[in-house]
C-alpha cells in the first residue's frame, strides 16, 4: 500500500524496484510512505499543488502582477475569438476575466513600465494593455508571435515560432535577433540576469533542445533530450525551470547553466508554463492554474 499522508493511493504498477501510484485528490500530510506486511518505509516529503482556477486555456507562462495576482489566458484554438480571453486569479482562487479584443493571446510579460504586454499568435502583434483598460499596438508583422520576455535594458524579445526571435527596443524599433528551427506549437522564452535568452520550442523530432542566445545573438544548444519542452522561468539563484518531459518523466525540471545535471522539481502530465514569485511557484497546465506555496520544499509532486 502507498499512502500520501493518511490517504491511500491506487497502485498502477509495482515491481521489486519501482511502485507507480496515482496521487489521491484528498492527499495531505507530511509525506508519502510505502506499507507492506505491517512494515512502513520512511516518510518521503512531498507537496501537492493547489488548484487556483480551472476552465482556462494557457498556452505558455502565466505572469505574476505587481499586486501579487496571477494573469493567464483562455487562448482558444487558432482563429477563435474568446469574449474574455485574459483572466486575473488571486491566491484565494477568485477569477476576474477581462473582455479585451485580442485573438489568441499567447505570451504574457510585465514590462519595465509595469504594464502587461501580450502577444497574439493569430495577428502577429504584441499589445500593451495599459492599466487593463486600453490596448495599444507595440509591434506587428511578427509572424506567429508566441513567448515574450524583457531583458534588463527594457528590450522586448518575441518568439516567432516559424523560425526567429525578434528584438524590439524601447523606442519600438524591431530587428531579427536570432534564427532557430521552426516549432510545431510555440516558442517559449526566458531571460536570465546576464540577459541571455533561453528558448524552447517543440519540433517534429522525438527529442528537442534548450537553446541559449547571447546578448550578441549567438545561438548555442545547451541541453538535449527534452520532449515537448514548454514554458520556463529563472529562479533567484540562476537556475532555469522548464516544463517538459525528460527521461520518461513529465513535469517541471531544473537546469543549472554550466552543469549537465537536471533535477525533477514537480510531476505533472500536461504543464505548459511556470511563473515564480519569491518561493511561490505557479504552474499552468492546458486548462488550470496551480499554486505550489514553497519551491524550497525538498520534493514536490503535482
Amino acid at each position: 500500500m502507498v499512502k500520501f499522508g493518511d490517504a491511500a493511493a491506487d497502485i498502477i504498477s509495482a515491481s521489486d524496484e519501482l511502485v507507480v501510484a496515482r496521487i489521491p485528490r484528498e492527499a495531505r500530510g507530511p509525506g508519502v510512505r510505502l506499507l507492506s506486511d505491517g512494515e512502513s518505509s520512511a516518510v518521503f516529503p512531498f507537496t501537492v499543488a493547489l488548484t487556483l482556477a480551472s476552465g482556462l486555456h494557457p498556452v505558455t507562462n502565466p505572469v505574476v502582477a505587481p499586486d501579487g495576482s496571477i494573469i493567464t489566458t483562455i487562448s482558444g484554438s487558432r482563429g477563435q475569438q474568446i469574449t474574455e480571453p485574459l483572466v486575473r486569479v488571486t491566491r484565494e482562487g477568485e477569477k476576474s476575466p477581462f473582455a479585451c479584443e485580442i485573438m489568441n493571446p499567447t505570451g504574457l510579460a510585465f514590462g519595465p513600465d509595469g504594464q502587461l504586454y501580450i502577444s497574439s499568435r493569430h495577428d502577429g502583434v504584441v499589445y500593451r494593455y495599459t492599466d487593463f483598460e486600453r490596448l495599444d499596438v507595440v509591434a506587428e508583422d511578427l509572424g506567429i508571435a508566441c513567448g515574450i520576455a524583457f531583458d534588463s535594458r527594457g528590450n522586448l524579445y518575441v518568439g516567432d515560432r516559424s523560425g526567429r526571435v525578434v528584438r524590439i527596443d524601447a523606442t519600438g524599433d524591431k530587428a531579427d535577433f536570432a534564427s532557430l528551427e521552426p516549432s510545431v506549437s510555440a516558442y517559449h522564452l526566458a531571460i536570465d540576469s546576464n540577459d541571455s535568452v533561453y528558448v524552447t520550442g517543440p519540433t517534429l523530432a522525438v527529442r528537442d533542445r534548450l537553446y541559449r542566445i547571447s546578448s550578441g545573438g549567438v545561438v548555442e544548444a545547451v541541453l538535449g533530450g527534452l520532449a515537448r519542452p514548454q514554458g520556463m522561468a529563472v529562479t533567484p539563484g540562476g537556475d532555469l525551470l522548464i516544463a517538459s518531459s525528460y527521461e520518461g518523466r513529465k513535469g517541471l525540471f531544473g537546469y543549472s547553466p554550466g552543469s549537465a545535471e537536471i533535477r525533477h522539481y514537480a510531476a505533472g502530465p500536461t504543464l505548459v508554463g511556470v511563473a515564480l514569485s519569491g518561493d511561490d511557484l505557479f504552474l499552468a497546465d492546458s486548462e488550470s492554474l496551480l499554486w505550489m506555496p514553497s519551491l524550497s520544499k525538498p520534493s514536490t509532486f503535482v
